[in-house]
């Protein structure tokens, strides 16, 4: 029985290739499909499961995750911006 959410893994939209990420200080080098949790500041989430590489926007009812993937990969976030009122 295949995983229900993989569906959800692949959503089309904008990401950097995997080859603009230096994963040279990195434990672990991801290839192109594995699977990455991003933290979640603010939103209606806490985390995102992700594809490496991750997208850079992801579009919510209430706003857009915008991937803030600057240093090492533990530092990596979506920062939740809201739709103006």
């Amino acid at each position: 029985m295949a995983w229900r959410g993989a569906r959800f893994l692949d959503h089309p939209g904008p990401r950097h290739s995997p080859d603009w990420y230096d994963q040279s200080g990195e434990t672990t080098v991801l290839e192109a499909g594995d699977r990455i949790f991003v933290t979640c500041e603010g939103g209606p989430s806490w985390s995102r499961l992700e594809m490496f590489p991750p997208r850079l926007e992801i579009e919510e009812r209430d706003g857009t995750y915008v991937l803030v993937d600057d240093g090492p990969r533990d530092q990596w976030r979506y920062v939740f911006v809201p739709r103006p009122a």
